[in-house]
């Protein structure tokens, strides 16, 4: 909560400034607690100290930004890295990239709701050459709805919002952890049914 409360300070004083920068960061990698902080935004809202689509441009635009900084990040430099780790020797990595080249669209959009492992998603869709349009228009589908359901919860409880904070977080992690079995189910499919055609 000390994170929070001081990343609350910095937004009532910069206000939408406050908020791109902590959205982008927690998207690009850092275990911020961004949906806690887009709560907060979105009972301040409900007071009028802020503007709640200017917020909700501000967070959709910078968590989309953070996203594609580390789809073109690996886009990029990822095959080096890889080489470089050898984990294209490990059968999960190359079965988690198959999921990715396979089924794009529904992993990139799903994984939007993974929280702080949705980074990983993103370098991977860069590293296995995602095509930007689908990785864009899946991640964007997904960033407006994150924030959305935060800040709008936000605004209806107003004055109460600490008292839902705890609970948002808890809803989000039971996402994450449906999200990420979702696509580990996937995986293990794929592989069983690659296992039942080759004997």
């Amino acid at each position: 909560m000390n994170v929070l409360a001081s990343l609350l300070s910095y937004v009532l004083l910069y206000k939408y400034a406050t908020i791109a920068v902590v959205v982008y960061s927690a998207a690009v990698i850092l275990p911020l607690p961004s949906n806690a902080m887009l709560l907060a935004v979105g009972a301040f809202a409900s007071q009028g100290y802020f503007d709640f689509w200017l917020a909700l441009a501000t967070a959709v635009g910078a968590n989309t930004l953070g996203d594609l900084t580390d789809y073109g990040l690996t886009r990029k430099y990822g095959v080096r890295v890889v080489r470089a780790l050898r984990l294209h020797k490990f059968r999960f990595y190359n079965q988690l990239q198959e999921e990715l080249r396979t089924d794009a669209a529904i992993t990139v959009f799903t994984t939007r709701f993974a929280g702080s492992l949705s980074p990983v998603a993103n370098f991977l869709a860069g590293l296995v050459g995602v095509p930007f349009k689908t990785f864009f228009v899946n991640d964007l589908a997904g960033n407006v709805i994150e924030p959305l359901a935060a800040l709008a919860l936000g605004y209806a409880v107003g004055d109460y919002w600490e008292d839902f904070s705890g609970t948002l977080e808890l809803v989000a992690g039971i996402v994450a952890v449906a999200v990420i079995m979702f696509v580990l189910y996937r995986i293990y499919r794929r592989m069983m049914r690659r296992y039942d055609g080759g004997r």
